[in-house]
Order: structure tokens, then sequence, then C-alpha cells
């Protein structure tokens, strides 16, 4: 308010009061100041600016009016000669002079500048405070143009096109340019009918016809006009090859060529559309894949529609089914299966679906379907699709899906959902149960076995599969224990006429001979050993030389010598490697024959050529007794020194130590007969031997007339000569605790046990027996801490006969409780003690466990070295070792052992170990960067299959990842998809497909948009 007062004061002033004596002072800046606004109306910006700038150096404070215009000419000026500063001086002015007469000049002026700049949001807020009727004609369309493009730059479309309508209208420059605009905008606002005229018109203006020739396209292309649009669209291709705008064409061509079935065309213009747009639309991609499948092109057409599955909808469903299609096309039944099986996840379109489920059920039969998908999906399609035209084909597939699959388990669930099963059904159900028993034996679940096969019996004892079972069931009954009920199946299946054609008749044979061999029939344990080794054909087996030992054995238990002595001969022969039992054999009859020179050297021989046998001991012992028998005490007795020193803690050891005081007794040589029996009273407290070395003791003792010194020594053992009362005390007392041993009362025995240890020992008769009994009462009364205990007592015991298997307890209980270093201990005490092959074969077993446990490695791979060499090792022993020596390899980075040990297991798929080195291979090759490899092992892993679904889940996330390194997440995506379906343990595996399938996801988005 205070400055319009004072304006008006001054106006007033200059034009009443003072104007004659200020007339003559202004003269030369009046002339300035009317110069300076012609030179502005003759568009002399520049002189014009010089002007008002010397005025306004020279006017007097008191021509306010004309300072205020000067101000803005000279500002003015600025704006026209396009001066940096412009902008300054314009706000500076409005800042200054904010009632100036030229408010809305100097705001148009502002807005020009700002939409010079590109700055539309800035430009339009100058704009909006113009008042256009302030403004002159040719300044008003300027001001009207500018304001519409900026409005239409800053989506305003409603005030843009209110602007460009009047704007059209008008007989000025800007007429055609706002005719565009007008029309542009209404297509901005979806208007196109109200647009397309005003394109139309300018169509053939060469200024125009560029660019409207694209909305003209697309406005036809939106109203469906595919008349009107394809020639235009193909004249702008035609004539503007080059223009940056062309994607869209090349899109709306692309898909018109699609609709009218030139799919050749319609894969030239999506393909350039794909060139010149590198997000390419999801639709597009559908339509380029189809094209391509259309003309036969299936590697194209996977590679296309592979891209289009990202959401889950019609468009979806029917790309995965012509993946499908394509894939069988190519002769890829496995991709050609996951693609159906993809299309089955949506169900949109209800054809589409049968077909997509009948030809996943199609190629899961003819691929590798590892979780039971092809029966599944045989039953699925059946019960969803009953009337379909492929249904007799449906069964027709089911049925030799039955025959074929390697799921057995799944194939029988869904036989016996049939209520009435054919003859030939059955027969497959008999089929399916002999594979399932098979398979459990594999496992070594023996009583899962003998059920499988007793039910495949029930089913039929004449059908294709009996005598298989029979066999396979005997085998599982002697495993078992059961040799009578072994005996009647292998009968039975020798009078099954199948069994004249099956590959196990001649091992029946073996099997018949061992089951009679256990039941100590010798008689007929020969009659079927001898026709077991008439009928095997192959000399190196294994079971031959086996044989021929039983034959021996037979013909020894028979008497018959010669004979058992000709077959050890032949056992020898077809075995040198692992003779040592049949040299045993053929010195042990040759004494009983009277040679005892010949059972000499046999048993030299014998030590010599095989100085690890577990018959060395037995060899020296009777090799003593050979020498005793020929009457030669001086070298028996040299010979069971040999034996004490060779292996001191053997059965075979304690023996030969008593026999030494005996022979000292019988020669008379008494002095030399004493420290011998206290020898083995030393050295095996507890044993029988001992127990006969102390009463032979008391003989000596008593025929010297020194009882008090028989009496001393005992008491220095801690024994006591019990009257006979004490005596027959102590063997009421352990023979009532042991009866509750035996009848499995253990924690009564326990108590009972621990009674007479702590009344009758040390000193007492049973005290070994009677520790050993306690702790494996603890054992089987599962209190582990205590049983470790005692066992430990009993090893303390030296030289006892329950040493072995007290040292196997405390092995057992250690590793049991992860105990490793402990375990390790007890194993290689173990290795040391042992006597039998089985039970060295324990004690390697123990040390392979414990030192992989327990990361060392290097003696993991010694032990297996050991365990391979040896030829009694059992096939599992060695599977078990190569498991863990092939572990220890990928430890310690010697991947090529590591791959030899792994490919050796993984050729049996159905055992945990196999299943394992199948994938531990394949992943193998995955971190070496042998991506093709390690998808073959996979592939070959599904085709053979496993009942140890976890490790081929795992190996087809492998598949997956080997595929995401190969930048082809789509065949990841269906692996991880079908896997996620098929595989039901709710386990690790579902969150490794989770994260991936995620990550792929992502990765999805961002490559194609909807």
């Amino acid at each position: 308010m205070k400055k319009i007062i004072v304006l008006s004061l001054l106006i007033n002033l200059i034009s009443v009061g003072g104007w004659a004596q200020h007339t003559q002072i202004f003269t030369n800046s009046d002339n300035q100041f009317t110069q300076g606004k012609e030179l502005f109306l003759e568009r002399k910006f520049a002189a014009s600016y010089r002007c008002f700038e010397e005025f306004m150096q020279s006017v007097d404070a008191s021509k306010m009016g004309q300072k205020v215009e000067a101000d803005y000419y000279m500002a003015a000026n600025a704006y026209e000669l396009g001066q940096e500063n412009a902008d300054v001086l314009l706000k500076n002015h409005l800042e200054l002079y904010p009632y100036t007469p030229f408010y809305d000049a100097v705001n148009n002026m502002l807005g020009l500048l700002e939409s010079n700049k590109k700055k539309y949001k800035q430009a339009l807020e100058y704009f909006n405070k113009v008042d256009e009727n302030h403004l002159g004609e040719n300044e008003t369309v300027e001001f009207l143009f500018a304001k519409g493009y900026a409005c239409l730059q800053t989506s305003n479309y409603v005030q843009a096109l209110s602007i460009f309508k009047n704007l059209k209208e008008m007989d000025t420059r800007y007429n055609l340019s706002s005719k565009y605009y007008y029309a542009y905008t209404l297509y901005c606002l979806g208007s196109y009918k109200d647009a397309l005229p005003d394109f139309l018109a300018l169509e053939d203006n060469p200024a125009y016809r560029n660019i409207v020739s694209y909305y003209i396209v697309q406005i036809y292309y939106a109203q469906k006009d595919y008349d009107q649009l394809n020639d235009r669209a193909e004249r702008i291709l035609r004539d503007n090859p080059d223009n940056k705008n062309n994607a869209e064409i090349y899109r709306i061509a692309g898909e018109i060529a699609y609709r009218k079935r030139d799919y050749v065309k319609a894969i030239e213009h999506l393909k350039n559309y794909e060139k010149l747009f590198p997000q390419v639309l999801r639709n597009d991609m559908y339509l380029l894949g189809m094209s391509y499948f259309q003309t036969k092109d299936y590697t194209n057409a996977v590679r296309y529609l592979s891209k289009v599955t990202t959401d889950k909808d019609e468009m979806t469903e029917n790309a995965y089914l012509h993946l499908g299609n394509s894939y069988i096309k190519l002769k890829d039944y496995t991709n050609a299966r996951l693609a159906y099986e993809a299309a089955l996840r949506t169900s949109f379109n209800k054809t589409v679906r049968e077909e997509a489920m009948f030809n996943y059920a199609l190629t899961s039969y003819e691929s590798t379907s590892a979780f039971g998908e092809s029966i599944s999906a045989f039953e699925q399609f059946l019960t969803e699709f009953p009337n379909s035209k492929y249904t007799d084909e449906a069964y027709d597939y089911l049925s030799s899906v039955y025959m074929t699959t390697k799921n057995y388990d799944a194939a029988y669930q869904s036989i016996l959902k049939i209520k009435t099963p054919n003859s030939k059904l059955l027969e497959t159900k008999q089929y399916l149960l002999y594979q399932l028993g098979t398979e459990a034996f594999t496992q070594n679940s023996l009583g899962k076995a003998i059920e499988y096969f007793s039910l495949s019996l029930r089913s039929s004892t004449t059908g294709k599969y009996s005598a298989e079972c029979l066999y396979w069931r005997a085998e599982s009954y002697y495993r078992t224990d059961k040799p009578d009920l072994a005996i009647r199946d292998l009968k039975a299946f020798f009078n099954n006429s199948n069994s004249k054609s099956s590959a196990n008749r001649v091992a029946a044979n073996y099997l018949l001979a061992y089951a009679y061999f256990a039941q100590k029939n010798y008689p007929e344990a020969l009659n079927w050993f001898l026709k077991y080794t008439e009928a095997e054909t192959n000399s190196g087996a294994v079971t031959l030389s086996d044989a021929l030992n039983r034959i021996g054995d037979c013909y020894f238990y028979a008497r018959n010598l010669s004979k058992a002595q000709l077959f050890y001969s032949k056992a020898v022969a077809a075995s040198p490697n692992t003779a040592d039992y049949a040299m045993f054999q053929s010195a042990y009859v040759a004494g009983l024959q009277k040679n005892y020179s010949s059972k000499i050297t046999k048993l030299e021989s014998l030590i010599t050529q095989y100085p690890k046998s577990e018959y060395t001991d037995d060899a020296m012992y009777e090799m003593g007794r050979a020498y005793l028998m020929m009457d030669n005490n001086e070298k028996a007795i040299a010979t069971y020194q040999r034996l004490l020193a060779a292996q001191p803690t053997s059965e075979m050891a304690r023996k030969a130590a008593l026999e030494i005081g005996m022979v000292y007794y019988n020669e008379k040589q008494n002095d030399r007969a004493i420290p011998a029996y206290k020898n083995v009273i030393a050295k095996y407290p507890g044993t029988d031997e001992a127990n006969t070395a102390l009463e032979s003791l008391q003989t000596l003792y008593i025929e010297a007339n020194d009882v008090s010194s028989y009496l001393n020594y005992t008491k220095s053992l801690g024994h006591v000569v019990k009257s006979v009362n004490a005596a027959v005390e102590d063997s009421i007392s352990y023979l009532a605790a042991e009866k509750q041993y035996m009848n499995g009362s253990y924690d009564k025995a326990i108590i009972g046990l621990q009674a007479y240890l702590t009344g009758f020992c040390p000193g007492g008769k049973y005290c070994t027996i009677a520790q050993y009994y306690l702790a494996d009462s603890y054992d089987r009364a599962d209190d582990k801490a205590n049983a470790l205990k005692a066992y430990q007592a009993v090893l303390k015991i030296e030289g006892n006969e329950f040493m072995e298997e007290a040292i196997i307890r405390c092995a057992g209980i250690t590793y049991d409780q992860k105990d490793y270093s402990a375990a390790l201990d007890y194993f290689k005490q173990l290795q040391t003690v042992a006597q039998s092959t089985e039970k060295k074969n324990v004690a390697r077993l123990g040390i392979l466990r414990c030192s992989y446990f327990l990361n060392d490695y290097q003696t993991t791979v010694n032990i297996v070295n050991e365990i391979m060499s040896d030829s009694r090792s059992s096939a599992e022993l060695k599977s078990e070792a190569l498991y863990n020596r092939a572990k220890a390899y990928l430890a310690l980075k010697k991947d090529v052992d590591a791959a030899a040990d792994l490919k050796s297991l993984a050729a049996e798929t159905r055992t945990a170990n196999g299943a394992e080195a199948k994938y531990l291979l394949a992943d193998l090759y995955y971190r070496q960067g042998k991506l093709a490899e390690s998808e073959n092992e996979v592939m070959d892993f599904a085709k053979k299959n496993t009942p140890h679904q976890f490790w081929l889940a795992r190996s087809f996330v492998l598949l997956a990842d080997v595929y995401i390194k190969q930048n082809n997440d789509f065949q990841a995506k269906q692996y991880l998809l079908s896997l996620q379906k098929n595989y039901k343990p709710a386990d690790e595996i579902q969150t490794m497909i989770t994260d991936r399938l995620t990550a792929i996801s992502e990765r999805e988005k961002s490559t194609i948009i909807n």
C-alpha cells in the first residue's frame, strides 16, 4: 500500500507542480527514452538497450514512470537478444516493480525462457500468471502455443486440448502445428476416433508425414481396423526403414501378419521389432515363438516360447503345451515332459489341459521320470478325462509303465487301486513285488525282502517270477539263520518249471548245500556242493574254491580222510590266493592219518605263504602237537614258544602255554613245569587254562610235599584256599546270577553278578565270565555308561577269552557316543588281537570310520588300501571302504582318485553309498566346470533310479545349477518346479528349490515386460 501512495504522489508532482521547472533539466534523457522505444519497435534491440541504459544512468528520480518503463524495455531487449542475464533482468523487474504495467508481458517472456530450457513445469507457473488479453496479437498466439505445448509436456492434456483447439482454428503460422498437437492430445487422452481426422488431414503434409503415419497406424490398431493399418504399416516400413519409431510398427505388422497366418512375414517383422526394442513385450515373444512353431523351426520356437512363461495365465499354459510339442519334434522327451507338466500347473483351457496331460503322461513314460510321475500322470489323466479320445491308449500305456518303471513302489501302490485286475496285471503285480524284494535285499533289509517275496508268491506260485522269488527268499532266510525255511524254498525252486531258465539255478545248488551244512546235515550238503561244482562253468568263481573246501569238510566229518584230502588239494589249486584254510585242513587230515611229517611240512608252508592268515596260530599249535606225536618234545616246546612270541593273545597261545607246562610235567621236569604253569596263570588269569594250570600246580606241590609254598603262591594271587562249603557257595552264587542272565532278566542279573564279584573276586572260579556277563547285562539294559566301565574291567584281565568281544563292545559304545578318538584306539587294539578275518574286518572298518570322522583322511586312505588288497574282504566291506576313501580323496582335493572310487560305487545306485556317490560324482564334475559331464551323470542317475530319493532329488537341484550356470534359467526352472511337485519329503531340498526359483523369477522380471 505504501508503494502505491508514493507512486501516486510522484505522478501528481510531475503532472501538476513541477513540470515546467523539470522540462529543461531532463531534455536529453527524454530524447534517449523516446529513441529507445522507437528502436525497440523497429526491433533494433541492441541499440534500444543502449539508449535505455544511458537513460537509466541520467534519469532523475522524479521520473518514476519512465524509469519503470525503461527497466522493462532493458529486460525485454535482453530477452530478444538472447542474453544470458535476460531471466535475471525480467525477474528483477517484477521484484522492483510488482505493479508494473508490463506484468503479463514479463511473465510471458519468463515462461518462454523456461520452455526453451524444456522446464515446462516452471514455464507453466509463469504462463498461468499471464492475462492473454493484455498481450499483443502476435504475443498472444506465441503465448498460447507455448503454454499449450507446456501443458502437453506436463500431461495436462485437458488444458492443452482447449488451447490447441482454439489455435488450430486461427490463421496463424501455428495452424498446422496446433492441428497436429490437438490430434496428438486427443490421442494421449485415448480419443482415437476424434484424433484420427486431423491426423489424416496431415498425412500427406511433408512436414508431418513421417510422424502422423505412426499414430494413424496405432489408432487403426486400437480400432482393430487391420485392413486400413496393414498397408500403411508396410508403407511406413518401406519408406522409412531407419526411423527410430519403427519398433512399434514392426510389432503391429508382425501381429497382423500372425493373425493372417503369414508366419514367415510375422517372424520377419517381430525379429526387427526385437532388434529395435530390447525389452520385448511378452505377447510378441509368444507370437514370435508360435510363428516359429508353425514354420516348423522348433529350435527357435523353444527359444522364444520359453521366455513368456513368467505369469500364471492362459498364454503360459498354451506356450508350455507348444513347448512340449516342439521338444517332441526335437526328440527331447525329457524336456517335453517338463513342459507338459508345467502346462498342468494352470487350468485355463480344458482342451489345452487334456492334450497337455496326456502328452505329459506319455513323455513321462518315454523319458526319465524319477519319482513315479508316469504312473500318477496316467492315473490323473484317466480320472480327469475318463471319456477322452486318448482313454484306451492311456490304459495300454499304464500297463506298460508298470513293467518298465524303476519306481516299483509307486507302480505297486497304483496297481493295488485296480479292483479287478486281469491275468496280465496279476503277473505285473508279481513282477513289482519281486523287484521290491530284490531292492530290499540289496539294502540288507532282509525282513522286508522276505515280506515282498512272500506277497509275490501269494499272487502266483507258478508265475513267471515265482522261481526267482523262491530263490531270493531262500537266500534271505539263510542270511537270517533260518536254514530250514531256506531249504524249503530251494526245493520248491527246483520243482518250479521256471527255474530251468533261471540265472540263479547253479547258485541255488550252492545255497542249498550251505543250508544243509548249517544244519550239520553233511551227506545232503555234500550232495549239493558236488552238484554245484559240476554245474559251475566259471573256474574263477570265488564260490568254487569255497565249495571245494566245504566238500572236503563234509568228507572230513564223514571220516573219509582220503577224499577230504583230495578236495582240500583241489581248493588250493582253484584259488591259491585264499588257500590257507584248505592248506590247514589238509595238514590236519595228514595228522589224523598219522603222517606227522607231512602235517608239519604243510603247516610250515601255510605259515610261510600266509603270515597274516587267521590260521597261523592254529597252524603253529597243531605243528607243536605233531612234534609231540613224534615224541619230539623239544621241537614241540620250541614251536609253542614261537606261537607265544608271535601271537601271545590268541586262544591257541593260551593252550600252547598250558601244553608247555604239561610237557615238562610229563617229562618229570617239575622245576620247569612249575614256572610254565605260573606263566599261564600270570598271562591268562581267569581262563580255563589258568584254572587247569593252578590245579596242576597244586598236584606238583603236593607231590613235592611243599603245600606251604603252594598256599603262599595262591595268596599272592588273591586266592584263598576254600573249604568245600566255600567252593560250593562260590558256585551257587555265580550260577544263581548266571540263571538270571540266561533268562534275559538283566536288571536282576546285574545285582547278582555284582554281588558275586564283590564277594568272591579276585580268586573266585567264575570271576572273568561274571565280569563279562555283567558288562553284557548293562549293555542289553541300555546302560551304556556302566557297560563301558564293565567292559573296560574285562580288558584289564589279561589273556581272557572275552578280550576280542569286550574290545568290540568298547569300540561300539564310544563310536555311538561320537567319541571317535577313543573308539579309534579300541579298533586299533582289536586289529592287533583279532584272530578271525571277520573281526579283523570289523577293526578295519572301525578304524576307517573313526579316522574319517576325525578328519584324518590319509589314515582313512591307508586303511582302505589295506582292505581292498585283502582278497578275503567282503563285497559289503569293500563298498563302504571305497565310499570312505572317495570322500577322503575329496577332502584331500585328490579329484582324480576320488572320481575313480565314485565311479565304482555309483555303478550300483540301489545302495545308499552308491546313490550318494552318483551325486558326489556329478557335483565333482560341476565344481570342475565339466557341466556336460555333470548333466550326463544326473540323467544317468535318473534313468537308473534309486530307493534313496534324497540323493536323486539333490542331483536334480545340481542339474538346475548346471543350467543356471549355462544361462538357461528356463530349463533350470522346469526341473525345479517338477522336483517341487514330485519330491514329497519336507527337507532341505525344498528350501534349495525355493531359493533358486526366487532368484530365477527376479532375473525373468528384468528381461520381459507385460
